[in-house]
């Protein structure tokens, strides 16, 4: 059985979030922003120390007194090269992740996970190997990786490369999410305007 803490968790938000009114990491449903309601479901699924791969230009007022309170319970490192794509987002969290034998990759974008779909994730994974979820056949996020594929991404020596043909190189693991919308992508503000109803909503 894979043990919580040989799995890293990489939460990617160092983009700048240009179709948005505000960056998404910090758009709030219930008083409560996007990246402390993901940082909340990794913590209360037992996950240590998430790593928040944040843009440098929002560690400046007036979110800065979210980021303290993500300190507490996770490392937030500041992406200063956030041009450079989400590769070198990815590099720099996978710095921390030389002794796990697993990683979630995690989008901001890609918001509506839960505990039971990670432990059914964990319960596929294979060091070898990266496990998707997958709704009515199409796959999703977050994206869970061996290994084999930290020790692969952390040695490549530039950001110049895309994720998911680096992913091509090594065995697929599809698992079947159909309670949780793994094919949801918050790209504007209407896709953001529609979640924040459902959530709203499932809360009553």
């Amino acid at each position: 059985m894979t043990l919580k803490k040989e799995i890293g968790i990489i939460i990617l938000c160092g983009g700048e979030s240009s179709r948005m009114k505000s960056p998404k990491a910090f758009l709030e449903i219930e008083c409560v922003t996007l990246l402390e309601r993901l940082t909340n479901i990794y913590c209360s699924a037992k996950f240590l120390n998430p790593v928040i791969i944040l843009n440098h230009r929002f560690f400046s007022q007036p979110w800065l007194e979210t980021i303290n309170k993500l300190s507490i319970k996770s490392v937030v490192l500041k992406n200063q090269f956030p041009n450079l794509g989400r590769s070198h987002s990815i590099r720099l969290g996978l710095y921390l992740m030389k002794d796990k034998s697993f990683c979630f990759l995690q989008n901001i974008d890609n918001p509506d996970i839960s505990i039971d779909l990670l432990d059914k994730m964990i319960s596929a994974s294979d060091e070898d190997a990266y496990v998707v979820p997958a709704n009515n056949g199409e796959t999703g996020h977050p994206i869970l990786i061996g290994k084999k594929i930290i020790e692969h991404l952390s040695s490549l020596r530039s950001s110049n490369w895309i994720l998911k043909d680096e992913l091509k190189k090594f065995k697929r693991i599809i698992i079947d999410a159909p309670y949780n919308n793994v094919l949801l992508n918050l790209n504007t503000e209407s896709d953001w305007e529609k979640y924040s109803e459902e959530v709203k909503n499932k809360n009553k």
